[in-house]
C-alpha cells in the first residue's frame, strides 16, 4: 500500500538526501595508531544531541592505515552497530568508528530537518537490525530508509516547531526528575516525626497517656540473632532460603526465591532463627539496614547476613518497629556501629543496642494508623508520577509522528513543490559525479 504523503511533498532515499560514509577503527595492536591528536568517537561518547568531545585519539599514521576518516563540523552521526538508532551532531572535527555512519546532507535540505527525520525513523531502523549477540544494520540499509521530503520553507518551519516543543519536553522532564527525591524525602521526614512523637504531638494533648520511654532494641525484643553461620546443605526444592538480594526491595515474597534447603536444616534451626508472622528481618552486612515485616507462616531460613527480630508484642508493635528501622535516626545508629572493611556490617551487639523510644500502645496505634495514611498519599502521587513519566516519554515519538505528517506547521502555497527540490539537488548531484569523472 503505498504511503499517502501531505500536499507537495515528496518521499526519497536517504542517501539522495545526504553523502553517507562509515568510520573505522586503526588496528589496537599498533601503538604508533593510538594517542594522537585527532579525536575519535565511539557510541559512548554519545552523551547529548550535540557531541563535543571525545574521550581517544588516534594518530595521523592510525588514520592513513584504516578505513577512519575525518568527519566535518556539524556532520550527522547515527550509530548502526549495537546501540542502533542514536544520534549526534559534531561540533568538532572528529573520526569514528565503524559502528557509527557520518550523514553530510546536501545544501539544500534543512540540516535538523534531517536529524529530526532520522529520530522519527530510529525505531524502525531498529527493527531492521540483524545479528544474534549485537544488533546491526549495514550501510545500505541506511541508505535507502526512506525519507519523506517537504518544500524547503515547510522544513525550516516544522524544524521551528519541533525545536520549541523539544525545548518544552526538557523542562518538563527536568522538573519531573526532582520528584522521586521529594518522595524520598518526604517519606523519610513522615518516618522521622513518627518514631520522635512530633507526628502525634498535638493528638497527645489532653490525653492522659503514660511518656514515652527510651529503651535499647533488646529490652523490647523477645530475641534479636541473625541466619545460621554453617553453610546450609542445598536442595533442588524445599525449603526457600533467603539472601540479602532477596529482601533488597524491602519486600518478602517467597515465590520469587531461587534457592533451597532441605526440611531437616529447617526443623533443626534454633527457635530464634525460625521465622514467625510478623518477625522482622533486618540486612546487616553490605546493604545494610533494610527492615521487613515477615507476612507469612509459611517455613523459610536466610543466609547469615540477615538478621531476625522477634519484637515483645506486649511493648512493641511490629510496625512501630519497622517504621523506626526504616528511619534515618535507625540507619545513622546503623552506620555508627558498623565494622568492616571491603564490607561494613552491623554486628548483633550493635543491632540490640540500638536506642528506640517507645510510646505508650495507644500512640503507638495511633502513628501506624498517620504513618500509613501519609505513606498511601505518597505512593499515589508516584504512580501518578510513574505514569506522567511514561506519558512524557514517549511524547517526542508522537510529536515526530504529527511533524512528519504534516501536521505540525502550516503549508502554504507559496512553498512550491517538494518534487522541483528533489529534482534541483539530483541534478546537482549528477553535476559533481560529472566534474568528478
Amino acid at each position: 500500500m503505498e504511503k499517502v504523503l501531505p500536499k507537495n511533498w515528496v518521499e526519497t532515499e536517504l542517501q539522495n538526501l545526504a553523502q553517507i560514509q562509515s568510520g573505522g577503527t586503526p588496528s589496537r595492536s599498533n601503538k604508533l595508531y593510538w594517542d594522537g591528536d585527532i579525536p575519535w568517537l565511539k557510541i559512548s561518547d554519545f552523551k547529548n544531541l550535540y557531541i563535543n568531545k571525545a574521550e581517544e585519539f588516534i594518530t595521523e599514521e592510525g588514520l592513513k592505515n584504516s578505513s577512519a576518516r575525518v568527519f566535518p563540523i556539524g556532520t550527522i552521526l547515527f550509530t548502526i552497530f549495537a546501540s542502533i538508532g542514536k544520534i549526534g551532531i559534531l561540533n568538532f572535527e572528529s573520526t569514528a568508528n565503524q559502528a557509527i555512519a557520518g550523514i553530510s546532507p546536501n545544501n539544500k535540505v534543512n540540516h535538523k530537518y534531517l536529524v529530526y527525520s532520522l529520530k522519527e525513523l530510529s525505531e524502525a531502523l531498529q527493527k531492521e537490525g540483524k545479528g544474534v549477540a549485537q544488533k546491526n544494520i549495514n550501510q545500505q540499509i541506511l541508505k535507502e530508509t526512506r525519507i519523506p521530503l517537504p518544500p524547503l520553507p515547510e522544513q525550516e518551519r516544522i524544524v521551528a516547531k519541533l525545536d520549541a516543543l523539544f525545548a518544552q519536553h526538557e523542562v518538563m522532564k527536568k522538573a519531573l526528575e526532582h520528584i522521586p527525591q521529594l518522595l524520598k524525602d518526604f517519606r523519610q521526614q513522615v518516618l522521622t516525626k513518627a518514631v520522635t512523637g512530633k507526628l502525634t504531638e498535638e493528638w497527645r494533648k489532653g490525653k492522659e497517656l503514660a511518656e514515652w520511654n527510651n529503651n535499647l532494641l533488646k529490652d523490647v525484643c523477645t530475641s534479636i540473632s541473625d541466619g545460621d553461620h554453617q553453610a546450609p546443605p542445598k536442595s533442588e526444592s524445599g525449603i526457600p532460603f533467603l539472601v540479602i538480594s532477596d529482601i533488597s526491595s524491602g519486600e518478602l515474597d517467597l515465590n520469587k526465591s531461587t534457592r533451597f534447603v532441605p526440611d531437616h536444616y529447617f526443623q533443626n534451626l534454633k527457635d530464634v532463627r525460625v521465622p514467625k508472622l510478623n518477625d522482622l528481618l533486618y540486612t546487616v552486612t553490605g546493604s545494610f539496614g533494610i527492615p521487613v515485616v515477615v507476612n507469612t507462616n509459611n517455613p523459610f531460613a536466610f543466609q547469615r547476613h540477615i538478621g531476625i527480630i522477634k519484637p515483645n508484642k506486649s511493648k512493641i508493635n511490629e510496625l512501630f518497629l519497622f517504621y523506626f528501622l526504616k528511619s534515618n535516626i535507625a540507619l545513622r545508629q546503623a552506620k555508627d556501629c558498623a565494622t568492616g572493611t571491603a564490607q561494613l556490617t552491623v554486628p548483633l551487639s550493635g543491632l540490640r543496642n540500638f536506642t528506640i523510644n517507645t510510646p505508650p500502645t495507644l500512640e503507638q496505634n495511633e502513628i501506624i494508623s498517620r504513618v500509613e495514611s501519609l505513606l498511601a498519599k505518597a505512593d499515589i502521587i508516584e504512580t501518578r508520577y510513574q505514569k506522567l513519566k511514561t506519558k512524557i516519554g514517549s511524547l517526542p515519538q508522537a510529536i515526530l509522528y504529527k511533524a512528519f505528517k504534516g501536521e505540525l506547521a502550516l503549508q502554504l502555497p507559496t512553498d512550491g513543490d517538494a518534487k522541483d527540490l528533489l529534482a534541483e539537488i539530483m541534478a546537482l548531484k549528477s553535476e559533481v559525479k560529472g566534474k568528478k569523472k
